[in-house]
């Protein structure tokens, strides 16, 4: 989204202090390497499939080290599939590396001294706890507890950029984000069930005992989890919509609320979570190149495309009339500044589509997040439809979606998607 430019004049005495960083990174850009035969990709026996990148060994030294990684890629049939997941693959290891992830094992055993201090990052300030806490006489039960919920928790930072964060950095919105997680996006990938209340309410308990011990050793000034209240222990199912449910929420929307309508095409079409529409700001939308930068679960951006059927939505918008650092949905149904905080915006939102499912007589299973679970199996059946293989359609999948793995978004699409067979009858060789 283009600004107006505005002139600003400084004091011509003062003193600029401009910082130029220099430094080097230890990784060279992951590629996909595919194998060839007359100039072809080939997926013959022995012919490997591989994403690879080069690692300094020194900060300072050479690329002298070369990292491949397959992932089980070679195991799928066609060149199509193999290139889908190759640079579903690269866009991980890219993403993981920017990220401080170190890929030798030995040097990341090397790092897990724990020393306090500022240097401390939230991972090992939560093991550092966790040591404590195992000192201090709690039973072997409990302790296997915390150590259950503060992995899961770790492998969730992980994935989502906060593992190396500053532990005084870790604020309630990023803990709502991650219980956001639990009830909206978890899925066992054995069961195919979502999380109950009971099981996330543990995981809060836990979390919060070792985030009081972090306090009291002060790596951290405040336990804010603690007045988080517990989650309704009648698990949630966060049901999607079906086209015709899709059609009556429409039409209640331009009856009551329609400023909900293109907040809900937000999360339809870029497939984007309810927190991150409320992080949106005006600059964040490019609509030179038709881009959205959306802020993640940390500063990190990333980048999404504005489809053809978001664009008359956001030309309706007007957004050229507004400052860039406005809030792009506001509680003055229009681009604002807002000061408020992001679980605060959400809130808001939250209540006024609850109005909305209310009066149509929707209960407590849905809420925003049924939109996004609504627009993924809405593409997946029409990948289907248009004869894609299962395989082949989650990988298509993944990279919109944001899964980390074919195991997860495959948990997440049977439990989310609702199909009637078709008629049977043929089938049976009795009549009675």
């Amino acid at each position: 989204m283009k600004k107006k430019n505005v002139p600003r004049f400084e004091p011509i005495n003062s003193h600029l202090s401009i910082e130029i960083s220099m430094a080097q990174k230890r990784y060279s850009a992951p590629k996909l390497f595919i194998p060839r035969v007359n100039g072809k990709p080939t997926v013959a026996p022995g012919k490997r499939w591989y994403a690879y990148f080069y690692w300094r060994t020194s900060p300072n030294g050479p690329l002298d080290r070369k990292f491949s990684y397959t992932k089980k890629m070679n195991r799928l049939p066609s060149a199509k599939e193999r290139r889908a997941a190759g640079n579903h693959l690269v866009s991980i290891l890219h993403t993981a590396l920017e990220r401080g992830w170190i890929p030798d094992a030995e040097e990341r055993k090397a790092k897990k001294v724990v020393k306090r201090g500022d240097s401390m990052i939230l991972a090992d300030a939560l093991n550092y706890a966790y040591k404590i806490k195992a000192k201090g006489g709690k039973s072997i039960t409990t302790l296997k507890g915390y150590q259950f919920h503060k992995d899961r928790f770790l492998e969730w930072a992980k994935a989502n950029g906060y593992y190396g964060l500053n532990p005084d950095r870790f604020s309630v919105d990023h803990f709502y984000e991650f219980l956001d997680w639990l009830r909206f996006e978890y899925v066992n990938e054995k069961t195919g069930l979502e999380m109950s209340g009971s099981s996330i309410n543990n995981h809060k308990a836990s979390l919060s005992a070792l985030f009081t011990t972090m306090k009291n050793e002060r790596l951290i000034s405040v336990n804010f989890i603690k007045d988080i209240p517990d989650i309704d222990s009648e698990p949630i199912n966060n049901k999607a919509f079906t086209h015709e449910e899709l059609a009556l929420l429409k039409a209640e929307m331009q009856r009551s609320d329609p400023y909900l309508i293109p907040l809900f095409s937000f999360i339809l079409y870029p497939l984007l979570r309810p927190r991150e529409i409320c992080r949106l700001k005006v600059n964040s939308l490019n609509t030179d190149n038709w881009l959205i930068k959306v802020q993640t679960k940390t500063e990190i951006l990333s980048v999404r495309r504005i489809i053809d059927k978001l664009k008359p939505t956001i030309e309706g918008m007007k957004l050229e009339e507004y400052p860039g650092e406005f809030y792009l949905f506001t509680n003055r149904d229009q681009p604002a500044d807002w000061d408020a905080s992001l679980q605060s915006r959400y809130d808001h939102f939250s209540k006024r589509f609850k109005i909305i499912k209310d009066n149509l007589g929707f209960g407590r299973e849905y809420g925003l997040y049924s939109g996004r679970h609504t627009a993924i199996m809405d593409l997946y059946d029409s990948l289907l439809g248009q004869g894609y293989g299962e395989m082949k359609a989650l990988l298509e999948l993944m990279p919109h979606t944001t899964h980390k793995s074919v195991a997860g978004i495959k948990a997440y699409i049977r439990r989310h998607r609702k199909t009637i067979p078709a008629d049977h009858s043929d089938l049976f060789t009795i009549d009675f």
